[in-house]
């Protein structure tokens, strides 16, 4: 049996299930994790309300579309995200060692970085990594592990166990969701592991998101707002939730893309 599971690692375990077999009965897996059906149909109902599976009488299914790939994302709202990249860009001195988790919008902050800095960029994606190295003075150093197909990163605890071995400068993260209760959240359970030990391996956190991301759902909690220092968004973001924000300590920083 598969017990002692928290919340969230069964939850992760059950929306695998059902991406890679199409179903999950709730009675079976309640078998299975050595919980109670009232559980795992709370499980299923959380799942369902953020459109990650599909319930029915005694279970869940896989939804479709299915959640979209890095390819995929990295098409959407170029302008702005090119914009957020440049802005976190101009605020990283020569000399620093930077995480990098996988976002497509970190990717642009990567490819808009000076090719006269000086830097090491720890990063858990190999497209991430693939960019740094058309920076001649960045040293490249890209985590071990299992190879996610839909995030295009590494995952497991082999990644995690190295990045919580280090201590950097900087931490540049993409965000899945900030929630109404300004909980930063993730689509991918290990994923949010990972990014709250980058955060938590770092003198300073830059958050990176463009405005649609701001009072999303997610299913993974990674780390309240105030864990980051700076949250760069960009123009079409709302002011209440900034202000928000704000209060919560977080330097915020509009990028302006308004020239594109």
């Amino acid at each position: 049996m598969t017990k002692d599971l928290s919340p969230d690692e069964r939850k992760s375990m059950i929306l695998k299930r059902i991406n890679e077999s199409g179903r999950v009965l709730a009675n079976a897996v309640a078998v299975e994790f050595g919980v109670s059906e009232d559980s795992i149909r709370r499980d299923l109902k959380e799942l369902s309300e953020l459109g990650l599976v599909q319930r029915f009488h005694g279970g869940a299914s896989r939804t479709k579309p299915s959640l979209r790939s890095f390819s995929q994302r990295a098409s959407d709202q170029t302008a702005g995200k090119r914009a957020i990249g440049l802005a976190a860009a101009q605020r990283i001195p020569t000399n620093a060692t930077l995480f990098l988790d996988s976002s497509t919008t970190v990717l642009e902050f990567v490819r808009a970085l000076s090719d006269d800095l000086q830097l090491c960029i720890i990063t858990s994606s190999p497209d991430i990594a693939s960019a740094a190295l058309d920076h001649p003075l960045c040293e490249v150093i890209l985590l071990g592990g299992t190879l996610n197909r839909l995030t295009r990163s590494v995952i497991g605890q082999s990644p995690l166990a190295e990045v919580q071995s280090m201590h950097v400068d900087y931490c540049i993260l993409g965000a899945c969701a900030v929630d109404e209760s300004l909980m930063l959240r993730a689509q991918n359970y290990e994923d949010a592991r990972l990014k709250l030990a980058m955060s938590q391996a770092c003198n300073e956190v830059i958050l990176l998101t463009t405005a649609e991301k701001l009072l999303k759902q997610g299913p993974f909690a990674i780390a309240p707002i105030s864990t980051i220092s700076t949250l760069i968004t960009d123009q079409t973001a709302d002011q209440a939730i900034l202000n928000r924000i704000r209060a919560a300590g977080v330097d915020v920083v509009i990028a302006d893309h308004s020239g594109e």
